[in-house]
């Protein structure tokens, strides 16, 4: 009995969860609104100079959710930006690849609609898929950097193969060129790391994907 009352009291509570976020999809309310009132309604290059700044921790952790989400993720902030600060823009986000957002109310009591991906855990991660093929070559210097954590190589690699998500041998190949052409043992040795991770982003290798991006990292040719 006891148990049939807790599966009752599970299900509502996931009802109540999908509810939720149905009725923001319907009314178009954004899922980060009113996380940080001191920045609702800052301009583009204010959101820029405020993660230029920052050090995320506990208190700030929400704002630095929210510039990203709006800086890398809403489409009248780049379009707000200048050349200058929109590369300043993809450097300060790469920057930012191991910052976890705050799980919301929902999600500390268990509600989840599905496993969450690197893309809706770390916002940077998120912003830089969407900005696309112009933040490539910033993604690419994370992965080599020593001042990259293990966190932000790893989502470094994610975004790199995300940007090749229709020609993931690519991909795969360009890294593999990239640790052919370095003299630099300590370079190599991460660039042949996100190779490695770069395949776990490819089919199974009897399936046509999967052979083909472990064919290029053996020979850099997609």
């Amino acid at each position: 009995m006891r148990g049939a009352i807790v599966r009752v009291i599970k299900v509502a509570g996931i009802s109540m969860a999908l509810f939720i976020v149905f009725t923001w999809r319907a009314s178009g309310q954004d899922r980060f609104d009113n996380v940080c009132p001191s920045l609702q309604n800052a301009s583009p290059p204010d959101l820029l100079q405020f993660l230029n700044g920052v050090t995320p921790d506990e208190k700030n952790a929400w704002c630095v959710t929210w510039a990203i989400h709006k800086l890398g993720l809403e489409p009248w902030a780049t379009q707000k930006l200048s050349t200058e600060h929109y590369e300043t823009a993809i450097a300060v986000l790469v920057k930012l690849l191991d910052f976890r957002r705050p799980l919301t109310p929902d999600e500390k009591m268990g509600y989840y609609l599905r496993p969450m991906g690197i893309d809706e855990l770390y916002p940077a991660a998120e912003a830089l898929e969407v900005i696309g093929e112009k933040a490539l070559p910033e993604v690419l210097r994370a992965i080599e950097a020593d001042s990259t954590s293990p966190t932000g190589r790893d989502n470094a690699v994610a975004v790199w193969m995300e940007g090749y998500k229709y020609e993931r041998p690519k991909g795969v190949a360009l890294l593999k060129q990239e640790e052919t052409k370095t003299n630099n043992d300590t370079i190599k040795k991460k660039l042949r790391w996100a190779g490695q991770k770069a395949l776990t982003y490819c089919g199974p290798p009897q399936e046509k994907e999967g052979a083909a991006c472990r064919q290029a990292a053996a020979t850099a040719i997609p």
